[in-house]
């Protein structure tokens, strides 16, 4: 056998299942097809008399009861509006009264304005006393000023007719001093001029010398300046020169790759045997012509274990070494010339874990250049497979080979060799092992957690497990690492390309690897034994070199067929590490690498590296340009400093003349008033001011005074008027008590009765109101309790097609249990208004739901997908038949397995190789459960009987033993 592929659908046990669960279910009870509707009815006719008398009770006697308690309320409502009315009209004329008593004290008239009087004439006496004191006080002052004024008068006339005697003395004192100022001025300015002459002459000589010291340094300085630009000029010119450099060229090498042959010949087999593919739908040969592309039938001879059946190899299509090996996928066949192999060795005990390794990446570069091509260049196959799915157009996401599909493959390859699976069978319980080897299982304990995480993250979406298995065989003529490789490059050819006749025509292998829900891929290498090997059927041509059976465990994920949501699962770091890449970046860096290769080229430095190679003698330039201006700008600064001393120096004589001639003046001045002094002269204007001055001294302390005595007098009047009126408001009391408090004391004792008749009323309500909620709340438990009844014998009652059937439940609270409840009314309206109280009259009788008998419960069916069924209305399971989606053709089957606890539809096919001449295949029988649905009611009454669920049940039990898996012989692969 070449190869194979299996997809297992776990349901077919739990179809039958549910058609026997169904017969048993319906040949519980045989009911009416209407009974749902007259059942019910009849049960909420007996409970809801029950309810409606316990509520028409209920509502005439909280009737009842409010009338009486509003009753009771409004009377004493009215006895509070009638002692209100009494109290105010008893306060009211004992107020009246005291009102009366008052008027006739106020008839004291004589006393009162007696009284007024002597107070104002006290008030009188006392104020014109202040006053005639402050008049006093004023006149005083006046008098002293006046007396002031006419001493001053007296002093300076007496100074006047002084001076009008010294007249002639003075006259000459003051041209005395006159002449000693005009002296002083003319000093003076003989002196400015002398300072001015001698700055000027000083600042002439600074400049003269600043001119000369700038003239010799911008000499110096242009001679440092010619130099550094000369050097600059030097470096510049040395920079610019081209010059020779070693250099490293990257030069890119391309490997030599063999490219798939197509145009293949093979006589021998095309006469001998023709072209027999494993497709679906087809029982024989698959001609050419049934191709929508021709050139996959060629593929189809990767199937047969030796390239030597091609006649016309190519050249271009015979790889050296593995590095040569193709690691995309385009369609066609590899040659193999054992002359030119410059590959590895593999020894007789077979592939060492490194050549594994070796064969895993390519296998896997393969499988993913299928998926890619085939989306790319032939969409229509990728559609027709993806096309419920949610991936129809969307581009398929890489495989990965990990760590993690690196344990399922070694497991499934341990479990095959254990169990002594051959490479006609694939890894599942028909091929002689236990469930827990089969290869779902496998797949199932690694990514069985992940799948749990999953579903509990996309809760309430259908979260689909897919996994399939395709299984082909490799073996060498010739022992090393590059015969096996180009064995199961074309041994895949066929398996996948050669699949692929048209969109509605695809075989199971081809289907299993574009399904876009995959995602890693676990590629196990069982080695075959020789009982294996010699079998009829196993394909194994050469038996001197090891032969293996290689597994494509594929598994993955679909999120409810939602792109994005399965796009975004696929893509986390979920898979493990990859174990590949190493072996992948080597074959990739053969077939395209870059070399190094030495060389010289010239080198023009550009303006760029002139600048930078000149840096030096451009910032010594700089530099140099810097210290000259520089040092002109301290010969300007030093000079600014000696201008400005010598501006100092100017400024400082200056000074000292007018000091001098300030001097001089105050000697002079002095000297004029000795000499007037001497001769008793004196200044009448200073002396008339002086007198002044003292004077408005004098008058400035009287008015400060002034104010002390008017407030003074103010003080005195406003005490006598505040004593006096104090004294007659005393008298006034004595005559005249005030009634006032006694009134405020009157109305304070009426409020008290106004609130004495709130506070009885508002009690009244409170009490009235408390049980009335008491009577409510009463009916409310004794109704709740009623519909709590009603609601369990319902929740025992549930639909199964069209018949009713009473599950058994935990008993409702036994009516003998529930506190009996009183219900208060009152015999009439007048007696409840007379009492007081509302009277309580005997409960009225309840009437209880009749005791269901118990019928065992329809077991609940849950569907292949995990779909829920309604707890309220359990429904009848509908068993239906649905086509598997199998591929079986005469070379092999292809299924996709979903493991037992995943919610996915998978099929399962098995093939085995018969001999090299003949391939037939056989559609593998499946049948699925679909999602349960509710039975519609028929339009009329039908009853079942029993001698009909008998039927049912017999049609059951047939069923089951039809259900299986047939199996069909394979040539090369399955």
């Amino acid at each position: 056998m070449r190869n194979s592929n299996t997809n297992n659908w776990r349901s077919t046990a739990l179809v039958a299942g549910a058609i026997l669960t169904a017969g048993v279910v319906t040949t519980t009870t045989t009911t009416n097809a209407h009974a749902d509707d007259s059942q019910n009815n009849a049960q909420v006719s007996t409970n809801q008399v029950t309810y409606d008398q316990v509520k028409a009770t209920a509502d005439q006697q909280l009737a009842q009861l409010q009338s009486a308690n509003d009753s009771k309320e409004a009377q004493q409502a009215t006895a509070n509006e009638q002692s209100n009315a009494a109290d105010l009209a008893q306060t009211n004329a004992q107020i009246d009264q005291l009102k009366a008593s008052h008027a006739a004290l106020e008839q004291q008239a004589g006393a009162i304005a007696q009284a007024q009087a002597s107070t104002a004439a006290s008030i009188e006496a006392q104020t014109s006393a202040a006053n005639a004191e402050y008049q006093q006080q004023i006149s005083a002052q006046q008098q002293n000023e006046a007396t002031q004024r006419a001493a001053n008068d007296q002093r300076y006339a007496q100074a006047v007719s002084q001076a009008a005697a010294n007249q002639q003395v003075v006259s000459d004192i003051e041209a005395q001093y006159q002449k000693s100022v005009n002296e002083a001025a003319s000093a003076q300015t003989s002196q400015n001029q002398a300072a001015t002459d001698n700055y000027n002459t000083a600042v002439a000589k600074e400049n003269n010398a600043y001119q000369g010291k700038v003239s010799a340094q911008q000499a110096t300085n242009a001679e440092n300046i010619k130099n550094a630009e000369a050097s600059l000029a030097t470096a510049t010119a040395n920079a610019s020169k081209s010059y020779n450099v070693a250099t490293t060229n990257d030069v890119a090498v391309d490997g030599r790759v063999a490219k798939p042959q197509l145009n293949v010949e093979v006589p021998d087999y095309v006469k001998n045997y023709g072209i027999h593919l494993e497709v679906r739908g087809y029982n024989d040969g698959i001609p050419v012509s049934a191709y929508t592309h021709p050139e996959f039938a060629n593929t189809y001879y990767g199937e047969y274990p030796d390239s030597s059946i091609i006649t016309n190899q190519a050249a271009e299509s015979t790889p050296h070494d593995i590095s040569e090996m193709p690691l995309d996928f385009q369609p066609g066949l590899l040659s193999y010339d054992a002359n030119n192999d410059h590959s590895e060795k593999v020894s007789a005990n077979g592939l060492t874990a490194n050549q594994i390794q070796v064969l895993r990446a390519l296998a896997l570069s393969w499988e993913n250049g299928f998926r890619n091509n085939v989306f790319q260049n032939y969409r229509e196959f990728y559609n027709a497979v993806n096309k419920n799915n949610g991936f129809a157009n969307v581009a398929p996401l890489d495989l990965v080979s990990t760590d993690l599909t690196d344990k399922i493959a070694d497991q499934v390859a341990t479990n095959r060799a254990k169990y002594n699976v051959d490479n006609n069978s694939h890894t599942i319980q028909q091929s002689g092992m236990p469930k827990d080897a089969t290869y779902s299982s496998v797949i199932n304990n690694v990514t069985g957690n992940l799948y749990n995480s999953l579903a509990s993250e996309f809760s309430g979406k259908i979260v689909y497990s897919d996994t399939n298995e395709n299984l082909t065989t490799m073996q060498a003529g010739t022992p090393t690492l590059l015969n096996y490789a180009i064995n199961l490059f074309n041994s895949m050819q066929g398996m996948y390309y050669g699949e692929l006749v048209n969109p509605t025509h695809i075989g199971g292998h081809a289907n299993n690897l574009l399904r876009a829900g995959v995602r890693a891929v676990g590629i196990g290498f069982q080695k075959l034994t020789d009982e294996m090997t010699i079998k009829d059927g196993s394909g194994v041509s050469d038996r001197s070199n090891p032969s293996y059976a290689v597994t494509f465990d594929h598994t993955g994920f679909n999120i409810n067929h939602e792109v994005n949501a399965t796009k975004e699962v696929l893509n986390r770091n979920i898979w493990g590490t990859s174990t590949v890449d190493a072996q992948l970046n080597a074959i990739k860096s053969a077939q395209h690498h870059v070399d190094k290769v030495a060389g010289t080229k010239t080198v023009t430095p550009s303006a760029e590296d002139v600048q930078k190679a000149t840096a030096n003698e451009q910032q010594n330039l700089a530099n140099v340009k810097a210290q000259a201006q520089k040092a002109l700008d301290g010969l300007a600064g030093t000079h600014q400093a000696n201008l400005a001393k010598l501006e100092q120096q100017y400024n400082g004589a200056k000074a000292q003349v007018k000091a001098n001639y300030d001097a001089a003046v105050a000697k002079a001045a002095s000297v004029r008033d000795d000499a007037l002094k001497a001769n008793g002269a004196v200044d009448l204007q200073a002396y008339k001011a002086q007198l002044d001055n003292a004077y408005q001294s004098l008058v400035k302390a009287d008015q400060v005074a002034a104010q002390k005595f008017a407030a003074d007098r103010d003080a005195k009047i406003a005490n006598a008027k505040t004593t006096e009126n104090e004294k007659l408001a005393a008298k006034i009391a004595e005559l005249v008590p005030s009634i006032e408090p006694q009134i405020q004391q009157l109305q304070a004792q009426h409020q008290a009765v106004v609130a004495h008749g709130n506070e009885v009323l508002n009690a009244l309500k409170a009490e009235n109101k408390a049980a009335y909620d008491k009577l409510e709340e009463e009916f409310n438990v004794r109704l709740a309790t009623i519909q709590q009844n009603e609601a369990a014998k319902k929740a025992s009652e549930v639909r199964l097609g069209d018949n009713k059937v009473i599950l058994p439940s935990t008993p409702v609270a036994n009516n003998s249990k529930v506190a009996t409840v009183a219900f208060p009314a009152a015999a009439n309206r007048t007696q409840a208004q007379n009492a007081g109280r509302v009277q309580t009259v005997s409960a009225p009788s309840i009437v209880r739901t009749a005791t269901q008998t118990p019928v065992a419960p329809a077991p609940v069916v849950a569907t292949v997908a995990g779909n829920a069924v309604n707890g309220n209305a359990v429904q009848a399971p509908v068993v239906s038949q649905t086509a598997a989606v199998t591929a079986t053709t005469n070379n092999g089957t292809s299924a996709t397995n979903n493991g037992a606890q995943m919610p996915v539809a998978v099929t399962a096919n098995k093939a085995t190789k018969t001999d090299n001449s003949k391939k037939s295949a056989t559609k593998a029988d499946v049948t699925v459960a679909k999602k349960q649905a509710p039975a519609k009611k028929s339009e009329s009454s039908q009853k079942v009987n029993q001698s009909s669920m008998s039927i049912v049940a017999l049609a059951a039990t047939a069923l089951l033993g039809t259900l299986g898996i047939t199996y069909s012989s394979k040539k090369r692969h399955n």
